[in-house]
């Protein structure tokens, strides 16, 4: 299903490090195109989320979508720390393409993309970082990320509630008029229904709040040292651009404004009035916009990939 939402994009089996990764690949349909773009999903999301997003995109560059490891179609094979996770991911892309890439990412696929950036300089060339968790998290209005870091609670929580716990998921920070695809929430429900998918979502959460890191980010919001990782965002991408669904109940304005502070002056912000966190299914069409005229903003030059 995700292979046809994704056209003109191919989906193929990738195997990094022994892991089967789920990518679908479009090629650009001109000979003069941008650096390849790196998409990557949030939860409970799959590559579908970039349905109307890629086949822009793929115009003009090689776009990849990219099944996080574990969830959508990928081999659900740990660990999920977000440097073996980053590394795994590198290691695909230098089989795909060649250079520099720009690099998009919603939820997880932003904190991901952001890893990319910083922990292996030289390879972002652009990042857009979407409604994705980052730092100065109110965790009264994100209860799910010390919920879903608990052991064994979340699991007999997604248990009981079944199927209908995605769909719950995504209804809760959804805010825009647009309605939900049910069709596309039908494919989600499917995509997160085994066991082995919700302990793969869920270790994502535990991996990135692990006591050290916790006790990192108390330390900054009390005053004192910042976590190594927003230390080293000097050394991230050439540009950055922050989309952030302006009605996004559980990771406010707030969190994206503290990613342009770090990044600094190289990086812009936009927001979209009325979506929730879901921003690039609730306004496809002002996300679709404003990330193509970001990525295009150099020109294109001769393809390469």
């Amino acid at each position: 299903m995700t292979d046809n939402w994704l056209a003109p994009a191919v989906g193929k089996d990738v195997v990094v490090e022994g892991v089967r990764f789920r990518v679908h690949r479009a090629e650009p349909r001109s000979t003069a195109a941008g650096p390849p773009v790196l998409l990557l999903h949030g939860v409970p999301e799959t590559s579908a989320m970039w349905r109307y997003l890629l086949p822009d995109l793929a115009r003009d560059r090689v776009a990849l979508a990219v099944d996080l490891k574990g969830l959508g179609n990928s081999e659900a094979r740990g660990p999920y720390d977000i440097r073996t996770v980053t590394r795994e991911l590198v290691a695909l892309i230098r089989g795909e393409v060649d250079g520099e890439i720009d690099v998009v990412g919603h939820d997880w696929g932003g904190v991901i993309g952001i890893a990319m950036a910083t922990l292996h300089p030289g390879l972002v060339r652009r990042l857009v970082m979407i409604n994705a968790p980052y730092r100065q998290i109110d965790y009264l209005r994100a209860w799910h990320i010390p919920l879903f870091s608990a052991p064994a609670l979340p699991e007999l929580l997604l248990r009981l509630g079944g199927r209908n716990a995605v769909e719950l998921m995504l209804r809760h920070v959804w805010r825009s008029e647009r309605p939900l695809d049910q069709e596309v929430a039908e494919h989600y429900k499917d995509a997160y229904a085994s066991p082995e998918r919700t302990a793969a979502m869920l270790a994502y959460y535990r991996a990135a709040t692990r006591p050290r890191l916790r006790r990192a980010v108390e330390r900054f919001l009390a005053g004192g040292a910042a976590p190594r990782e927003a230390e080293t965002l000097s050394d991230g991408p050439q540009r950055a651009l922050v989309v952030w669904g302006a009605a996004d109940p559980v990771l406010p304005v707030s969190v994206g404004e503290a990613v342009v502070r770090d990044l600094g002056p190289r990086t812009e912000m936009v927001t979209v009035p009325g979506a929730g966190h879901f921003v690039v299914e609730e306004s496809p069409e002002v996300v679709v916009t404003t990330i193509g005229d970001f990525l295009r903003r150099d020109g294109l030059r001769p393809n390469s990939n």
